[in-house]
């Protein structure tokens, strides 16, 4: 009959937080990250630029903030799914559909988070609206990236 031994909680939590740490020191230190990173900014600056020019044709066209601010993030969205699939990520081994879920379902809860700061911005007196949406991009940008490498694209 053997037993076998088994880690009190602590010690588990312990050996999971050394293990994360060594894999964040890893990601850090790969240079094929470093790359992938300037990558992913490269599609975040093209999407970010496609979102302004539809957000400043859409505001100015139709007048209605929040139609123009997620018809321009659909837009800038799709635009990012392909290049990071193609280019940043590479992430041609998994379906393209499950990813498209993921990579939109994240894009959604990013675009809530960005449309939740653009309303505070005018609330506080941010009177160019599309000045407001390019920092609440901004701010909501390094939530974004995190989650599609981590997730969406499991790179």
């Amino acid at each position: 009959m053997t037993s076998m031994l088994e880690l009190p909680p602590s010690a588990r939590a312990v050996s999971r937080a050394r293990s994360v740490y060594r894999r964040l020191a890893y990601e850090i230190r790969h240079p094929e990250n470093h790359k992938q990173l300037v990558r992913f900014l490269c599609v975040g600056a093209s999407g970010y630029v496609v979102n302004l020019v539809i957000f400043f044709i859409l505001i100015h066209t139709l007048g209605i903030d929040i139609v123009a601010l997620v018809a321009a993030a659909m837009i800038a969205a799709t635009n990012n799914f392909f290049w990071n699939r193609h280019w940043t990520f590479g992430a041609k081994a998994d379906h393209p559909l499950g990813q498209a879920l993921r990579f939109y379902f994240v894009s959604f809860v990013v675009l809530v988070f960005a449309t939740g700061i653009y309303q505070l911005l005018l609330t506080a007196g941010v009177s160019m609206k599309t000045a407001a949406d390019g920092i609440a991009w901004i701010i909501a940008t390094p939530l974004s990236f995190v989650v599609q490498k981590l997730w969406s694209f499991r790179a």
